[in-house]
């Protein structure tokens, strides 16, 4: 039976794109890198020390702190959950189930993000890129959020809006829910063929209650 639901955090639970791609255009700028098609923002969902590596090597260190420094200035204006977040983890917890957050973002811009958007308080479980020996699409996060709650792969889902997400799921070898709200197209995700693939909460719910009775119903 279901008993662990676990989000990923930027583009599924945080409507946090637009302040991520404006953080990415600041530091390129602040850097002298070359935009592009903005390239870069393919790497949302991976640790941002990755996308450092790539597009800055050798200024890794510099790029961090500039693009820290840009969301933290920033963020308690463009940070907000979206809008049927909250209540839909209040009814989770009122299904009696398990929620947490595993999330490719640091431990504290991961905190700072859930104080401001008020989704702390409805979460038992909170891994971040630093709780994780190897980050997505490597099982570990998850692994340690069921841990923490006392569940198995086989208990839980993964919910995300990017490739790696789905990818992270299947690697841990829970069920998977593809959400269209974020960063990844829908043709993307569904390449990666999640168990569910949903277009809004209400569909989310659905599918929840689809695996709560083991039912194997695709949104395409």
């Amino acid at each position: 039976m279901l008993k662990a639901i676990l989000f990923d955090l930027d583009g599924t639970l945080i409507d946090s794109i637009p302040l991520i791609r404006m953080s990415f255009e600041h530091t390129f700028d602040c850097l002298g890198l070359p935009w592009g098609e903005g390239e870069v923002l393919n790497t949302i969902g991976l640790p941002l020390r990755d996308a450092a590596k790539q597009y800055a090597p050798g200024e890794e260190e510099e790029f961090l702190k500039v693009y820290a420094e840009y969301q933290k200035r920033t963020q308690e204006k463009l940070l907000k959950p979206f809008p049927e977040a909250k209540r839909a983890l209040a009814h989770f917890h009122d299904q009696g189930y398990f929620t947490g957050v595993v999330t490719s973002k640091r431990r504290k811009a991961a905190r700072e993000s859930l104080s401001i958007t008020g989704l702390e308080k409805h979460l038992e479980a909170v891994v971040t890129v630093e709780d994780a020996a190897r980050p997505k699409p490597n099982p570990d996060g998850i692994v340690w959020a069921l841990e923490q709650l006392k569940a198995t792969p086989s208990e839980a889902v993964y919910i995300g809006d990017s490739i790696y997400d789905i990818l992270t799921g299947k690697n841990a070898g829970t069920s998977t829910i593809g959400v269209t709200w974020g960063i990844a197209a829908r043709d993307d995700l569904k390449k990666q063929q999640p168990d569910f693939l949903v277009d809004s909460w209400q569909e989310l719910l659905s599918a929840i209650s689809c695996l709560r009775c083991s039912q194997q119903i695709l949104f395409r």
